[in-house]
């Protein structure tokens, strides 16, 4: 089991996530929500836990919800990783969104079949 320190530093990692999928600095997000820029950091680094509602402010202002911001057992993907898909996947038609996703999700069931079969 994890430790606390652990979780909100996932939990930071998420809203970084967040924020960064949509174009937004810290800034930014710390104008949109009235929090101080220096506690947007802290937040994100788990330097810092917030109230419920201090996290509902950040995610509503990113589009998102509490439920997508507590969901930590996805993988995470580092910031820079996502910002590069950000830009590449912005270029591309809806079709091309939609084929891009298909072909991912095709890949994804090839290699973890492949990992079953494996010795």
């Amino acid at each position: 089991m994890e430790d606390n320190k652990t979780t909100w530093r996932k939990i930071g990692n998420r809203i970084a996530l967040m924020r960064i999928s949509r174009r937004l600095t810290q800034y930014q997000l710390a104008e949109m929500t009235g929090l101080s820029l220096s506690y947007i950091g802290f937040i994100e680094q788990g330097i810092r836990k917030g109230t419920i509602l201090t996290y509902y402010e950040i995610v509503t202002a990113l589009g998102y919800s509490l439920n997508d911001l507590v969901d930590i057992q996805r993988t995470e993907i580092p910031p820079e990783l996502a910002l590069e898909l950000s830009d590449l996947l912005t270029a591309c038609t809806s079709n091309e969104k939609e084929a891009i996703v298909g072909i991912f999700r095709e890949m994804l069931g090839m290699i973890r079949m492949i990992r079953r079969e494996a010795p």
